[in-house]
C-alpha cells in the first residue's frame, strides 16, 4: 500500500513538473518569435498555457508582460492595457523601470497602480504606563514625594490604512488595552509623618481609537514606516488601589495594612484624548507582511474627576482618604507600546484616475506625468 502510493506522488509530481517545463519551453518559444519579429504568431502560441493557468506566476508576470510589448509594436493599445492590468493581478509590485523595460512599457505603466485602496491589519502586544502628574494632592500637609514604577499590560486590536499613495496613508485602530501604573512613597520621604511607605497599584482597560498619517517605504524585504497623529482614548473600568501600606516609629513599631483593590471606575474619566507616535518596520512574505511597531501615546487629559476625589460612587466620604492618607492627585497618562501584527494588502490593480491627493506624489513620478 506503501509502494502504491508512493507511485501516486511520483505520477502527480512527474506531471506537474513536465507541465511546467512544457509552458516553459512554450515561453521561451514565444520569446524566439518576438525577437525574430513575428508578434501575431505569439499571441496563439501563450494562450493555451495562459487560459489552462498552466504558467507559474513568475512565467505569467513574464508572459502578459511580452504579450503587452508585442500589442505594442502592432498598435494594439487596447490589449495593451489589458495585458499590462493582467501582469499586475499577477504580481501586484511590480514596477517598470526603464532600465529593464522598454520604454514605451514604462510609459504604459504609469496610467495604472495596483496600491490597495484599504489595507487591513491586526496587532496584538505589550505596553507600559507612566502617570505624568499635573497638580499633586495630599492630605497630610507635608511635602508629597512618590515614584512611578513601571507595571506591564498588554492590548491587541485591528487597523485599516487609507492609501493617498504608495507611501503615505491616512490609518485608523481600534484597540483593546489592559493599562497599569504603579506608585510608591519611599521611607523617610516626610509624605505623612517621615515614617510611612505607601504603594499603590491601578489597573484600567481602554479601548484606544488611533488616527494618523504614516509614511511608508513601498519596496524591498524590509520596509520602515513612521507616523504621527491623534488619538481618542476611552476609560472604561479602572480597579485599584491595591493598598500595601507600612509605617515605622519608635514608639509604635512597625504597622503594616494592606487593602483590596476598589472600584475606581467613578474616579475616572471616560473619554479622554493624547498625541501618537510612533514607527517600525515591515517584513514581506509572498504578498502579505509582518511588523513590529513601537509606539508612544503622551496623554492630554487629566483623567482624575475633581468632584470625585473625596468621594465614592453615592457620594459619601471616602473611608480610604483617612485609613490610608491617599487621594488620587491631578494626572494625565503617558503609554509606551511595542506590538506585533500581520498585513494583508487588499490588491486593486486598475487604470489610475485623477484624484485631489496626486500632489502628494513623489516628484519623480509628477515629473514623469508631465511628460506624458
Amino acid at each position: 500500500m506503501r509502494w502504491r502510493f508512493l507511485f501516486f506522488c511520483l505520477v502527480i509530481w512527474k506531471a506537474t513538473f513536465s507541465q511546467n517545463v512544457d509552458c516553459e519551453q512554450i515561453l521561451i518559444q514565444a520569446y524566439a518569435e518576438f525577437n525574430a519579429g513575428r508578434y501575431y504568431g505569439i499571441i496563439s502560441l501563450l494562450k493555451p498555457c495562459l487560459e489552462k493557468n498552466d504558467f507559474t506566476n513568475e512565467q505569467r508576470v513574464r508572459a502578459y508582460l511580452l504579450l503587452t510589448q508585442a500589442y505594442l509594436i502592432l498598435d494594439d493599445p487596447a490589449n495593451a492595457e489589458d495585458s499590462y492590468l493582467k501582469l499586475l493581478k499577477a504580481d501586484p509590485e511590480y514596477v517598470a523601470n526603464q532600465a529593464r523595460d522598454p520604454i514605451d512599457v514604462y510609459y504604459l505603466s504609469k496610467k495604472f497602480t495596483a496600491t490597495p485602496i484599504i489595507t487591513p491589519h491586526i496587532r496584538g502586544g505589550f505596553n507600559t504606563s507612566l502617570p505624568r502628574i499635573i497638580h499633586e494632592l495630599t492630605v497630610s500637609g507635608t511635602e508629597i514625594d512618590t515614584r512611578s514604577v513601571l507595571k506591564l499590560g498588554v492590548q491587541g486590536g485591528l487597523g485599516f490604512d487609507f492609501n493617498l499613495t504608495n507611501n503615505i496613508s491616512l490609518c485608523a485602530e481600534g484597540n483593546f488595552s489592559n493599562k497599569a501604573f504603579k506608585r510608591n512613597t519611599e521611607k523617610g520621604s516626610a509624605k505623612y509623618f517621615g515614617g510611612d511607605n505607601l504603594s499603590t497599584v491601578e489597573r484600567q482597560n481602554w479601548f484606544d481609537i488611533p488616527m494618523y498619517i504614516k509614511y511608508s517605504d513601498d519596496s524591498g524585504k524590509i520596509r520602515p514606516f513612521g507616523y504621527a497623529g491623534f488619538a481618542i482614548n476611552l476609560l472604561f473600568s479602572s480597579r485599584g488601589n491595591n493598598w500595601e501600606y507600612r509605617n515605622e516609629s519608635a514608639s509604635l513599631g512597625v504597622i503594616e495594612i494592606t487593602g483590596r483593590p476598589e472600584n475606581l471606575t467613578y474616579k475616572r474619566k471616560f473619554l479622554n484624548r493624547s498625541l501618537v507616535f510612533g514607527g517600525g518596520a515591515k517584513y514581506k512574505i509572498g504578498k502579505n507582511f509582518l511588523y513590529a511597531d513601537l509606539r508612544y501615546m503622551p496623554g492630554l487629559s487629566n483623567l482624575t474627576k475633581e468632584d470625585k476625589i473625596y468621594y465614592t460612587n453615592e457620594d459619601a466620604f471616602d473611608p480610604s482618604v483617612v485609613k490610608y492618607a491617599e487621594v488620587s492627585d491631578y494626572f494625565r497618562l503617558d503609554n509606551l507600546s511595542i506590538s506585533f501584527g500581520f498585513i494583508r494588502p487588499l490588491y486593486n490593480p486598475r487604470k489610475k484616475a485623477k484624484s485631489p491627493f496626486d500632489f502628494l506624489k513623489r516628484k519623480s513620478e509628477t515629473t514623469t506625468t508631465a511628460k506624458e
